[in-house]
């Protein structure tokens, strides 16, 4: 790399690393103060945007936390995608820096803060320039000023994720997913100042009204967001032990833990995204004259008025939800195309979650041989087994990769039966929202430990001895 540039990406603006460890009183401080600024940003109205733009991509907004028309219409999803591509980028050699030394780090962190600032410029410029964020009134002025708008707020974001991840709790990623997905549900559930109003407020209306069956579908949709939650959160606890010992002290073993969502949900999240892709594509194209993805008809939901795909592959990469299927039952028939999109779509979704969670295992550095070498370099090898590297990379083959596969599968379908349902959030929220928890809870007890432990006893109503 030219020296000019090393020198450039070394000394980009950056939030200071604490000097000395901070306590958990701190921590909640910054991360509350962050979270407050992500929740402002996310309802100031963007200068210059039509009030009549459509959402026509909800699943977006869970994916990459974002809502549609403020500061934020993009979220995180930049900064992820640049994450993404640089480490696709670092586990194939394409890049090579070492990051166990500190100038690696910061050559690192400079990399990636680059990458995700031209993220920031380039995807909130297709969205604007595509006409997703529809201007006020036409001409150049008006998205010009929406984009500056939106590459600013971006850029913020950028940093305020660098503060929680080194003065706050987790990543500011996790942080602002999380936000994103608890207001959903919030709405969704509780709020009846919206349309459609939540759940709650929607059963409560129904039996006022005498129309007790109008509650049925808000009773569905709560009974199928707590059954996958409940899902969701025992399959994360699922996982094998594999033995593991210390070739230099004889008769000390551990318990290494293989998940059954090894790959995490980075997966699932990569195919939700690219059907969305699709679906958006599909309308940006089917209204520049070209239909290769489908054709789009203005329809009257409850959302508004939407353009929806009648046909094509976005069509089938739409399913519809248990009400729907009601409707269409009682009045006019279930149609072929509707069938067709249900086992299309769960298919995509089982199939491709498998693919990219095994793809992924070696893009992450997470496959077999990769792990092999880490646990030899700590020293651990197989009990009852000769410490050979190929003999322990088939004896791990054996469990991980199934279970990538699996896993794989499993969050697929959990996100496929959530859109049948029409829980109160995708299903790769309800993933999202178990995995982060529980990363925060791992991060706590590691490095506030003795801090957070008296909290989690008088929560769970454990004994504090």
């Amino acid at each position: 790399m030219n020296e000019k540039i090393r020198s450039f990406l070394s000394n980009l603006p950056s939030v200071p690393v604490p000097l000395e460890k901070l306590n958990l009183k701190t921590k909640l401080g910054w991360t509350a103060a962050i979270l407050l600024l992500f929740i402002v940003m996310s309802f100031v109205p963007l200068f210059g945007v039509s009030k009549a733009y459509s959402l026509n991509f909800e699943i977006l907004q869970v994916l990459i936390a974002s809502h549609f028309g403020s500061l934020l219409s993009l979220g995180i999803g930049p900064i992820v995608s640049a994450s993404i591509i640089i480490q696709m980028l670092q586990g194939t050699d394409i890049i090579h820096i070492d990051t166990s030394t500190k100038e690696g780090r910061i050559l690192f962190q400079g990399i990636q803060k680059m990458t995700s600032i031209a993220f920031v410029i380039v995807e909130n410029a297709v969205y604007v320039f595509s006409g997703a964020l529809t201007p006020a009134q036409s001409g150049i002025m008006f998205p010009i000023i929406m984009l500056l708008q939106l590459v600013a707020a971006g850029i913020v974001l950028v940093f305020m994720d660098e503060v929680v991840s080194k003065w706050g709790i987790g990543s500011g990623i996790s942080l602002f997913i999380l936000a994103g997905i608890s207001l959903q549900l919030v709405n969704t559930t509780l709020n009846p100042f919206v349309s459609p109003i939540g759940a709650i407020p929607s059963i409560i209306s129904s039996f006022i009204s005498g129309v007790p069956l109008d509650a049925l579908f808000p009773i569905v949709a709560i009974i199928s967001t707590v059954s996958l939650f409940a899902v969701s959160i025992w399959l994360q606890g699922v996982k094998i032990e594999l033995p593991l010992s210390f070739g230099r002290l004889r008769g000390y073993s551990i318990r290494w833990p293989v998940a059954l969502f090894y790959t995490s949900i980075i997966p699932i999240v990569l195919v939700v995204s690219l059907v969305a892709g699709v679906q958006f594509f599909g309308q940006t194209l089917f209204n520049a004259g070209n239909s290769i993805l489908g054709t789009y008809q203005k329809q009257s939901t409850l959302f508004g008025t939407q353009e929806l795909p009648i046909s094509g592959l976005a069509a089938l990469l739409s399913p519809p939800t248990i009400q729907q299927l009601y409707v269409s039952a009682t009045t006019t028939g279930i149609t072929s195309l509707q069938i067709e999109s249900m086992v299309v779509y769960t298919l995509i979704l089982i199939i491709g979650a498998s693919i990219f969670s095994y793809l992924w295992m070696y893009l992450g550095g997470q496959d077999p041989r990769s792990v092999t070498k880490q646990l030899m370099s700590s020293g651990l090898s197989m009990p009852g087994f000769r410490r050979d590297e190929r003999i322990i990379t088939d004896i791990l083959k054996r469990y991980i990769v199934p279970l990538a596969i699996i896993g794989g599968a499993i969050t697929g379908l959990v996100a496929a039966l959530a859109t049948f349902f029409n829980a109160l959030t995708a299903g790769v929220g309800i993933l999202l929202v178990v995995m982060i928890i529980y990363q925060f809870y791992y991060s706590l007890m590691q490095e506030n430990g003795p801090e957070f432990k008296p909290i989690k006893d008088k929560l769970t109503g454990e004994t504090v001895e």
